[in-house]
């Protein structure tokens, strides 16, 4: 491409080549019992300049793998879900976070006792809600007390892994302990002070004018204003997380967060976002992975590291739900699915790599390692996952309240 920023003949193409990719892998994949995310990061290397060649990465390209990324932080904070929080009460909250913090924990003494970087915590750490909660609902464990088990540590691990991202990013930024940092960590406050204060606006204004907010929830809605209205939120915050030098990922879920909190019968809003988002821009952004991918590097990547990594997530998962005490229904069963299933972090995977790469804590060799395991985790843990499946949905009380097991 001679101009980048050109939509040319090139571009098209590429275009054209993503969005079959987009329509197809999904269909493969789910004959071969893979993640859509994976066969979409397969796809992208395929088609990538080291292999096939016909995707040529220019700005548009570029521009909506990014909408994309920031598409998927918004729909992860929108995924959670509030009133379940709160009809279970503080027991399983603190459970959820007992966890979440535990599995850090092991990660990072894991990291040490394998002899690996500081970083590589982070990478064995990391928990993301996404595969766990598509894997929920196929196998018809997401209502079950398990289920929500899962989404309520799924959802404190990955706020809390973008917030432990977002810290290393910042303390990386102003290079230690020192004034800069604490000023980063006081922008960091202040972007959380705004999305209270708008928080605290939203709810005052959706209770004093109920009828004309109603709108925004609306099945059938010819202005789409809901969807507008959360677009224009996520873009928002995504200004005040770049203005604040903050990465983006935490504006845009942070967005979704609020809009999730205030907007709570939010049904068929949830599902546009999701249609827009998984059916166009996210594939966009995983093939965009695959795109970057660099295969010789992988080659020349560290085998050992790889196989370290991956023991390294399993085990924090699963000592930390055998560790932190749990309701009646838990078990070693459970403890070892719930584990096994979180250990398929695939999205905080990915954005941790790029992060690492951005700021030269890891090189291009452990860059492509770490997406090689963002990969392979989201393969192989999910079919042993899989396998437990049926003793689990046995042990599992016949119930369809979400609220049941709290």
């Amino acid at each position: 491409m001679s101009d980048a920023g050109a939509f040319n003949s090139a571009t098209a193409n590429s275009l054209v080549v993503m969005a079959g990719g987009a329509f197809a892998v999904p269909l493969l994949s789910r004959k071969i019992k893979l993640p859509a995310s994976v066969g979409e990061i397969l796809f992208g290397v395929l088609v990538g300049h080291e292999v096939l060649n016909l995707v040529h990465s220019g700005e548009f390209v570029h521009l909506t793998a990014e909408l994309g990324f920031f598409l998927l932080m918004f729909i992860a904070g929108l995924e959670l879900d509030f009133r379940r929080l709160e009809a279970g009460g503080i027991k399983p909250l603190l459970q959820g976070l007992g966890v979440t913090l535990s599995v850090f924990i092991l990660a990072f003494l894991g990291a040490t006792f394998l002899g690996l970087e500081p970083f590589a915590g982070l990478v064995g750490g990391a928990i993301s809600i996404g595969i766990p909660l598509v894997l929920l609902q196929e196998t018809g464990l997401g209502k079950t007390p398990f289920g929500q088990n899962i989404m309520l540590v799924g959802s404190i691990g990955e706020f809390a892994s973008i917030l432990l991202v977002t810290a290393v990013a910042a303390y990386d930024h102003s290079h230690g302990l020192n004034f800069s940092f604490v000023l980063e960590l006081l922008e960091l406050g202040a972007l959380f002070i705004a999305a209270y204060f708008i928080l605290a606006v939203l709810r005052t204004a959706v209770w004093w004018r109920s009828k004309s907010f109603s709108r925004v929830v609306e099945s059938h809605d010819p202005s789409e204003i809901g969807v507008r209205a959360g677009l224009f939120l996520m873009f928002c915050f995504v200004a005040a997380a770049a203005k604040f030098e903050i990465d983006p990922i935490l504006g845009a879920f942070l967005a979704g967060a609020l809009f999730s909190f205030v907007f709570r019968g939010k049904g068929p809003l949830e599902l546009k976002f999701m249609s827009m988002g998984n059916g166009f821009f996210v594939p966009f952004f995983f093939i965009s992975v695959g795109l970057n991918f660099s295969i010789a590097k992988a080659k020349d990547g560290d085998v050992v590291l790889l196989l370290k990594l991956l023991l390294l997530m399993a085990c924090a998962r699963v000592l930390a739900f055998l560790l932190v005490p749990g309701g009646k229904d838990k078990s070693v069963l459970s403890s070892v699915g719930s584990g096994l299933l979180l250990s398929a972090p695939l999205t905080l995977l990915v954005v941790v790599a790029n992060l690492g790469l951005r700021l030269g804590s890891i090189d291009e060799t452990t860059h492509a390692t770490v997406i090689l395991l963002a990969v392979l985790s989201s393969t192989i843990y999910p079919f042993l996952f899989k396998m437990l499946v049926p003793a689990i949905l046995a042990t599992q009380p016949k119930s369809d309240d979400p609220g049941h097991g709290h």
